[in-house]
């Protein structure tokens, strides 16, 4: 809860340095598809809420800073197909609260391109297989705290208020690291690490 605080404190701030005079608010509300590298799965297969508030201001002559605060379903899926002969499952389900900073370059009059960084405090996490919720083990690293990813975009304008935006982004450090000695539990070497394909519509007022 101080984490989430201390992000909060964060977001408000920047957005009081701005000046009331100087900035654009709106929220916005999507969809995620999400999968987990190194999970020995593949595929945007879990779906998840995005939503949020937004506040951008005018930054030179390519375009806008825009800051961001959202709520965001992460994870990864696998469903059992016993008509292909697949009868295993497994869900992992991982929630963020999310402070993305990104500069949004005016490309034409409808069109945008998007790239930033996000700061990701994890809320709650859970992982379900064929046998129910899954306890966790102390000799299987937990989820990190914390997520951090880079993303890029692509907004077409619907109309004055209204922006369609497409976002995929990755995390630069991993969500979970590798069980340390020869322990196998489907990781990379490397760990675990979130990537996510979102839709959202932004409204600006």
């Amino acid at each position: 809860m101080k984490r989430f605080l201390f992000i909060s404190l964060i977001f408000f701030s920047v957005l009081s340095s701005w000046g009331q005079s100087d900035f654009n608010f709106g929220f916005q509300l999507g969809l995620n598809g999400s999968q987990v590298t190194g999970d020995q799965l593949a595929g945007f297969h879990k779906a998840g809420l995005f939503g949020g508030l937004f506040v951008n201001h005018k930054a030179g002559r390519l375009g806008n800073i825009q800051l961001e605060m959202n709520f965001t379903q992460k994870g990864s899926r696998k469903n059992a197909k016993p008509d292909e002969g697949i009868y295993d499952s497994y869900l992992m389900r991982l929630n963020y609260v999310a402070v993305p900073l990104l500069y949004r370059f005016k490309i034409k009059k409808t069109l945008d391109i998007d790239l930033g960084l996000e700061a990701a405090y994890l809320i709650s996490s859970r992982e379900r297989d064929i046998n129910g919720w899954v306890e966790p083990d102390l000799s299987v690293p937990y989820f990190k705290d914390f997520d951090f990813s880079i993303f890029a975009g692509i907004g077409v304008e619907i109309n004055e208020h209204l922006l369609f935006v497409f976002r995929y982004s990755y995390s630069i450090v991993p969500i979970r690291p590798r069980p340390p000695g020869n322990y196998y539990y489907g990781y990379w070497d490397a760990g675990q690490y979130n990537e996510v394909v979102t839709g959202t519509l932004q409204y600006q007022f």
